[in-house]
This record gives C-alpha cells, structure tokens and sequence, in this order.
C-alpha cells in the first residue's frame, strides 16, 4: 500500500475494536495504523498499550508527550511523517480518520491503493484528497437527499446558498459519477494528505488549538501556492452521526476539538470568515481580493457549483 491510515484520539480508544473494527467491512489487518495521542487520561493510554500489542500492526507514534498538543490533527500529520522518515517507510500518503468515520466498502483499502497508482499526477499537484461522505448505514450507500457529503467550501458561487449551505452535498448527479473533482477543502473527517507537499508547503499553525478548521487551514495553505485539493467521489466512506457509537461507553468531553477562537484565526489570516452564516462573504472576499490574484482560491470564486465539476485542467 502507498499510504498509511493515522487517528488522532484522546480518551476513545475502546472505538477501535468497538466500531471502526467490528462494522467496517474493509479489514484494518490489511492496512498500517498510526495513532497520535492528544494527551489522553492514563488509564487510556494503558488501553492503547494494549491495542498495540494485540494488533501487530498499530504503531503509538507519540508515546513521549506528556502535555496537550496545540492544533493536534496537524501536529499529528508532522508527526506521522518524522515516523515514516526515522523508519524509513516509503509511502507518500497519510490517510487521516476521525475516530467515527471507517471504510464503506470491502475493498476499499485496494480501490483507494489503486487509485493512488493510476492517478500519479497527484504526487506533484495535490496536496489533500477525499471521498464520498455517507451517515446512513443501515441504509448502505445510496444517493439520498443530503447524501453524500463530498467536501466543504464557501468560495464557489452558490456553495454556501441552500441546499449546499457550505458543503459539496446535494449535488448535480454529475459531481458523483466523475472521476475527481476540486474541490475547496475535502471532509475533514477524512482526508488523505501527501507527505512531501506537506513537509514542503505546510507551517502549522498552532493558533488552531483544536481541530476546528484545522484542516480547512492546510487545504488554503496548499492553494495559495498552487497546489489543488480533490476528491474522488467513487470512494466512500461512513461518518457515525450516533447511530453506532451511541452504544459505547466512551469519555466524552463537549469542548474538544473546539475552539472559540478557530473562527477568528482563520479570518486573520486569510481575509474572510468561513461559514455559511456570513452574509458578506463573497464582499470579504473581494476586499481582500489583491492577496489572492491569481491563485486557485480566485479561480473558484469566480466559479458556479451549477457549473459542475471542475478538473485540475480547467483551472
């Protein structure tokens, strides 16, 4: 496999075996799992010892940090990859999954490997990648009103109107038929990131103290310097909106992964607030147009989501 699967967890390490393993019909034997730990309660970190040695192929990359980790998902991006390189593991891209989010498909670890393969111009032109997001299991994959979920934006003329409302769902049936698309940011639950573009491209910014918009942050940093962000629609998978997890016993705790900042960082630096709540968007925009001429976030926003899916090429 040219990709490695990493979760970044704190304090719910009883969803490995109680939902990603035992629902999921693709096998996670077949795959390597890399767990970054967001300083999590000891007797938790006890519990990853031991999924460690049960399973051969889970690797605790972090196991030396002993406070909380600013902007951790990204943190655990560049430190999934100081693993592979101290390793000398080659493979160039880190799939990243929330810990309620698993494969859809049987083959999926396979078609995603294949993927990989027949699209080599990815390795020098995206930096991030997604798929099909569905929240209907029982259901299986199907195409119901508000089904899939296949990214997030607010850039695109018409994404942030209704029923878009700032997501790339509900969608021409084109959008999910095509190959790939660009897209302005993948679902952050579940994106696949290039290595040697993020080692490259990518300062983290540790003023996103927890996941809120975190990912949004890199997906801009990549376009800015002419890297896409693109998500094959055939692939697919299954974000738990409680239907599953509901069962488990786990320490919830409501403020993480959330931060009353992140919405504030994210204007400071690039201009505009992210939302579909913000009215005025496309007026941002257009103040702080001199920053983005010629870049790919220009080219967006003087695009339609009625105008169907876009390729690298014409861009």
């Amino acid at each position: 496999m040219n990709f490695v699967v990493l979760y970044c967890n704190k304090n719910q390490y009883e969803m490995f075996e109680e939902f990603s393993f035992k629902y999921s019909e693709a096998d996670f034997s077949k795959v390597d799992i890399l767990i970054f730990d967001d300083n999590s309660l000891p007797e938790q970190k006890e519990k990853l010892k031991e999924l460690c040695k049960k399973y051969d192929n889970l690797t605790w990359i972090n196991p030396d940090v002993v406070s909380d980790v600013d902007n951790p998902v990204i943190s655990s991006f560049e430190c999934a990859d100081e693993y592979l390189l101290d390793n000398n593991i080659d493979v160039n891209w880190i799939l990243f999954f929330e810990n309620d989010v698993f494969p859809f498909q049987s083959n999926f670890w396979e078609e995603l490997n294949k993927t990989i393969e027949e699209h080599d111009f990815i390795e020098e032109t995206v930096g991030s990648f997604g798929f099909s997001s569905y929240q209907d299991f029982k259901g299986g994959i199907k195409r119901t009103s508000g089904n899939p979920t296949i990214g997030r934006g607010c850039l695109l003329g018409g994404i942030l109107e209704s029923p878009h409302s700032g997501w790339y769902k509900d969608l021409p049936d084109e959008y999910y038929t095509t190959d790939y698309f660009v897209v302005e940011v993948p679902n952050w639950q579940s994106v696949c990131m290039n290595r040697k573009l993020f080692r490259e491209n990518i300062e983290i910014d540790f003023e996103h103290k927890h996941r809120l918009l975190s990912v949004d942050s890199v997906s801009h940093q990549f376009m800015y310097k002419g890297i896409f962000n693109i998500v094959f629609p055939n692939l697919a998978v299954y974000h738990d909106s409680g239907e599953l997890k509901s069962g488990i016993s786990l320490k919830i705790d409501n403020s993480y992964s959330r931060s009353n900042n992140s919405h504030e960082v994210f204007k400071n630096t690039w201009g505009w607030s992210w939302g579909y709540r913000n009215t005025n968007l496309r007026s941002e925009f257009n103040l702080a147009f001199p920053k983005y001429v010629d870049k790919i976030q220009d080219k967006l926003f003087n695009m339609n989501v009625k105008d169907g899916p876009k390729r690298i090429e014409d861009f």
